[in-house]
């Protein structure tokens, strides 16, 4: 290794081996590299820039300049006292160095050529003798601002890059848990045919089907004010109403009057949700629409071509606390088929700007009722060749079949069914926007069924989840104390509180990661919560839950009860939970 040094009186030493001792310098100062040979070695040079506190290293040519920066650290600026070419040397040292490195050269006969040839080189100033030290002061720092600059924006270019690819990341687990919601409550049935494509990983728009214990058909076609992750965030919680009460046979104005209460409580002023709301009685072999927001749909007959257009007759859901639902009835036999679709197919384009609007749905909808919905998509991608799509795009066809009911359950099938205990795990994590936003334990513990068919043991994992995760946001986020509620008028003061907190605090955040193992028995819930607060003194706990017969502290207990362990770590902001579960 060879140590090139200039010590403070401007003198040159060159030091040979590998075991030089050499001071270490300062990081906070610049480190200058002089290319500097007996004959054009300038004191006013070296001299300039160590009264100027630069730390300063002496090489006799560019070629040392490569060994030197493999031994040494980086420098901040390379001064050439020479009127020698050295292009090609110094893109050997670009090549080497990640990041950027100020030239300046100094010369006295500094021709046309010669800057032609060190400006395609990279050589940011050149200087001719004799130095003038201001000149030469001002020089060096304008390189370093410019090295400064460059390495500020590669920094940000580096932080940019992480940052993405953990929203990748969480938006893959996140779409993962998004799309076993949605879908596997899916009703598959040849009754309903879609086309389905979203702008973004997060579809705004969703579709579910369901049928009641009485073999109802019910569908929603919905659309989400905006695209992507912030469209489609309320889409697991709708998909949850809408399944969990279809099953349990509600009527379909009550699962639309239920969503409209749950989005308007959890939306914000501007969001909402245009949807049409359809169910299909074999019985009365009639179909009742609830169409709020969506564009025109068309009820298409098949034996003569003959469509009725439906308007809508509602505001979209989550605009008003309740709404006043207006119902439109049809009466309809196999023959006719309903088109149902977002905006995004009205208003897709063509290169020339125009919409593929009403009148090309109607003809390609009416033209084979057969193949209705395929050569509506032929239809669409035809008038959209070679543009990129501006929205999310649905359309569904619901073929109204009420003689033969080929959505009808089989109940004995469905009885004998099981879910094989699995391996899997998941993660989400919540920072202090989706908490003022969200009721996320519904959701998590909705998927949670779904993933793995936990169903029989909904309840405890209810309750675990729910005590944990509100633990970890009163007590660790929000920093809340339980004694507050130790009589029943402090169950509203502490109530109050966290209303006020959880607007005011500016950050926070929880995190929660499930994984899922089968055993001998059945399986194996591993539940870890994680905040962001200051923890508390979990060792004591036990202790405290003794004697305790305060409105406060009894939830611990019972997840205790529930789990086959319950373990707080660090300083008490991280638990993990252990539940075992039997076939």
């Amino acid at each position: 290794m060879l140590d090139y040094k200039t010590s403070m009186n401007g003198e040159s030493d060159l030091n040979h081996g590998n075991n030089i001792d050499t001071p270490a310098g300062d990081d906070s100062v610049a480190v200058i590299l002089l290319v500097e040979d007996e004959s054009s070695k300038d004191p006013v040079v070296s001299e300039t820039l160590i009264k100027l506190g630069y730390q300063c290293h002496s090489i006799p040519d560019v070629e040392k300049a490569l060994e030197f920066t493999r031994f040494n650290p980086e420098p901040d600026v390379l001064v050439i006292l020479s009127d020698t070419r050295f292009s090609a040397e110094l893109e050997l040292i670009y090549e080497q160095l990640d990041c950027y490195l100020p030239v300046i050269v100094i010369g006295e006969n500094i021709d046309d050529d010669l800057l032609m040839e060190y400006e395609k080189a990279g050589v940011d100033r050149f200087i001719s003798r004799p130095v003038n030290p201001n000149w030469l002061r001002l020089c060096v720092q304008s390189a370093l601002r410019l090295r400064q600059l460059y390495q500020h924006e590669i920094n940000q270019r580096k932080q940019l890059l992480s940052y993405w690819q953990q929203v990748d990341l969480e938006q893959e687990v996140a779409a993962k848990i998004y799309n076993n919601v949605l879908q596997g409550n899916y009703l598959q049935t040849e009754a309903v045919k879609s086309v389905m494509s979203a702008m973004a990983l997060f579809n705004g728009d969703l579709l579910l089907v369901d049928r009641t214990p009485d073999n109802h058909l019910y569908l929603l076609l919905g659309d989400f004010t905006g695209h992507g992750l912030s469209a489609s965030v309320a889409a697991t919680p709708v998909a949850d109403i809408f399944y969990g009460m279809a099953r349990k046979g509600f009527a379909i104005v009550d699962i639309v009057q239920e969503i409209n209460a749950k989005l308007y409580k959890m939306l914000p002023t501007n969001r909402f949700l245009a949807a049409t709301a359809a169910a299909l009685y074999p019985d009365s072999k009639t179909l009742s629409l609830f169409t709020c927001g969506l564009p025109e749909h068309f009820l298409v007959n098949d034996l003569d071509g003959s469509y009725t257009t439906i308007q809508s007759k509602n505001i979209p859901l989550g605009i008003q606390r309740t709404i006043e639902l207006e119902k439109q009835d049809f009466s309809v036999n196999q023959h006719h088929h309903l088109y149902l679709m977002t905006d995004g197919v009205f208003e897709a384009e063509n290169l020339e700007g125009e919409a593929f609007g009403a009148e090309r749905i109607i003809e390609a909808v009416c033209s084979n009722s057969a193949t209705g919905i395929d050569t509506l998509k032929a239809s669409l991608a035809l008038h959209t060749h070679g543009l990129g799509q501006q929205d999310d795009i649905s359309f569904v066809e619901l073929i109204c079949d009420v003689d033969n009911v080929p959505w009808q359950s089989k109940s004995a099938e469905q009885a004998t069914r099981r879910i094989q205990a699995l391996r899997w795990k998941t993660a989400m994590e919540f920072d202090i926007d989706a908490l003022r936003l969200l009721s996320p334990v519904p959701v998590m513990v909705n998927a949670l069924m779904e993933i793995q068919g936990l169903h029989a043991h909904r309840q405890s994992i209810f309750l675990i989840i729910s005590e944990l995760f509100t633990n970890a946001l009163d007590h660790g986020v929000l920093g809340l104390d339980s004694t507050i509620k130790g009589t029943p008028e402090g169950f509203m003061r502490f109530y109050e509180l966290k209303d006020k907190r959880i607007q005011d605090l500016p950050q926070g955040k929880i995190r929660l990661l499930f994984s899922h193992e089968p055993t001998d028995e059945g399986g194996r819930l591993t539940i870890k919560v994680s905040d962001s607060g200051n923890g508390f003194e979990w060792r004591t706990r036990k202790q405290d839950l003794k004697e305790n017969v305060s409105f406060s502290g009894r939830g611990l207990k019972l997840v205790e009860t529930l789990c086959k362990r319950l373990t707080f770590h660090g300083k008490g902001n991280r638990v993990t939970a252990v539940f075992d579960w039997r076939n």
